[in-house]
């Protein structure tokens, strides 16, 4: 079978041989970059957020994208500063995170920027 592709290969004139090695260059970089896209986006581990320091800092924690955030890197073992407008959303947001990971340490920081 090989020999077969090979020959039919060779019986091609030269413009065709140069467009099959281009294509076939072609499909493997797409090939490559859609490989690393998967590596980068879904198969690659996490970052130890630790090296960069123990605290970590969500401003509008109380609702939505903030609160996901917050629960996160107090699920990693980051201790959080919390800044947020009102304080006792603030302290209800504090006070669930305790609950669920009591060994971080949070302080709450009231601002309206």
């Amino acid at each position: 079978m090989e020999a077969c592709f090979f020959d039919t290969l060779k019986a091609q004139p030269f413009w065709v041989i140069v467009l099959f090695t281009l294509g076939s260059l072609s499909l493997l970089k797409f090939s490559f970059v859609f490989l690393k896209w998967v590596w980068i986006n879904f198969l690659r581990p996490g970052k130890n957020l630790k090296k960069y320091g123990s605290w970590g800092l969500v401003t509008g924690p109380t609702d939505g994208i903030g609160k996901g955030f917050a629960f996160q890197l107090a699920r990693k073992g980051l201790n959080l500063v919390l800044v947020g407008r009102n304080p006792d959303k603030l302290k209800d947001v504090s006070d669930s995170i305790l609950a669920k990971y009591a060994k971080i340490q949070i302080k709450t920081v009231v601002v309206d920027f």
